[in-house]
C-alpha cells in the first residue's frame, strides 16, 4: 500500500498517479517522478520503500519480458552448446576445459576470447558472481545522479552506492570532465580477485596496470546471455565464497539481478588492443546458429 502523506498537495498527486497508473503505466511517473522524487532528498520521501518496490518489480518484469527474452532467442542455443561443456561444480576449469569453452565462445559471438592475455590469467574463469553497487565516477556523485529517468531509478537505484572508491579511484575528475567512455566503464564494470592471480604479488605494479579497466566476456552458462565488461574493482575477497562481483547492470544482462542476485558464470579475457568492442549486452549473432 502506497504512503498517505498528510500533505493535501502530495496527497492529491499520490491519488492521481494511482488512478491514472494502469492507463498511463510509466509515462506519466516519467513525467513527475524525475521532477520530484528526485529533485531533492525530501521528495524522495515520497516513495517508501514498499512503493519503490513496486514500481521496480513492474520495471523488472517488463525488462525480463522484452530485451532479456529478445537476447535469449539466440544466446539460448549458445547456453545449449555450453552445456556439456562446462562442470556443475562451480569449481577453476583445467587448461582443456578453458581452451573448450573459450574457442566456442569466440567462434558464437564473433570475438576472441581467451583465458590468458599477454602471459596474465586470474586464478579462474568459472566462478560465483555476486551483486556489487553502484561505484562514484567523480567527486560530488550521487547514486541519485546515476539515474536518467524514472525507470532507470526504479530498476537500478535500490542498489545503492558502494561506501568507497573502485580499485582505480574516480572515474573522471569532476562531472564536467566525465566522458561517455568513463560513465560506460561505471556502468558495466565487475569486480575480479586480480589479488589471486598467479604471479601479482611478484610484480603488483605490472598486474595494476594490466587489469585497469581491462574487458571481459562474462556469460551466465545456464542462459548463454552476455556481456562484455571492464574490470574497475578488486574483490571480493576469498572469504565470502564468491569469485566475482557484478555491477546491476551487469547483473541484469546476464539475468541474475533478480531472486538471489548471485550465480555461476564464466569470464574470459577479450583481446581488444584498440578499444574496438563496445561494453554491454552480447547478442549471439544469428549466423553463429547455422
Amino acid at each position: 500500500m502506497l504512503f498517505r502523506s498528510q500533505k493535501p498537495h502530495y496527497e492529491y498527486l499520490r491519488k492521481k498517479w494511482k488512478s491514472r497508473a494502469k492507463a498511463s503505466g510509466e509515462s506519466l511517473i516519467d513525467k513527475h517522478l524525475r521532477h520530484i522524487a528526485l529533485g531533492s532528498l525530501g521528495g524522495l520521501m515520497l516513495l517508501p520503500t514498499s512503493g519503490l518496490s513496486l514500481s521496480r518489480s513492474h520495471v523488472l518484469a517488463d525488462a525480463t519480458t522484452t530485451d532479456v527474452t529478445a537476447s535469449l532467442d539466440t544466446n539460448r542455443l549458445l547456453a545449449a552448446q555450453l552445456k556439456d561443456k562446462v562442470p556443475g561444480e562451480v569449481r577453476p576449469l583445467t587448461d582443456d576445459e578453458n581452451k573448450s569453452i573459450s574457442d566456442l565462445l569466440s567462434k558464437e559471438t564473433g570475438l576472441k576470447v581467451s583465458s590468458e592475455l599477454e602471459g596474465k590469467s586470474l586464478n579462474r574463469t568459472y566462478g560465483l558472481m555476486g551483486a556489487e553497487q553502484h561505484l562514484y565516477r567523480y567527486p560530488g556523485d550521487t547514486v541519485y545522479d546515476h539515474s536518467k529517468d524514472a525507470r532507470d531509478w526504479a530498476m537500478y537505484g535500490p542498489s545503492g552506492i558502494a561506501p568507497g572508491l573502485g580499485a582505480w579511484g574516480y572515474f573522471a575528475q569532476s562531472k564536467e570532465q566525465m566522458t561517455q567512455k568513463d560513465e560506460d566503464r561505471e556502468k558495466w564494470y565487475i569486480a575480479v580477485q586480480t589479488f589471486m592471480s598467479p604471479g601479482f604479488s611478484e610484480n603488483v605494479a605490472a598486474y595494476r596496470d594490466f587489469y585497469k579497466y581491462r574487458k571481459m566476456l562474462v556469460v551466465n552458462p545456464q542462459t548463454g546471455q552476455a556481456v562484455v565488461a571492464d574490470i574497475a574493482d578488486a574483490g571480493p575477497s576469498e572469504w565470502t565464497g564468491k569469485h566475482l562481483g557484478g555491477s546491476p547492470e551487469v547483473m541484469q544482462a546476464v539475468g541474475l539481478y533478480q531472486g538471489p542476485r548471485q550465480g555461476a558464470v564464466l569470464y574470459f579475457f577479450l583481446d581488444d588492443p584498440s578499444d574496438q568492442i563496445p561494453l554491454g549486452p552480447v547478442k549471439i549473432p544469428e549466423r553463429a546458429q547455422s
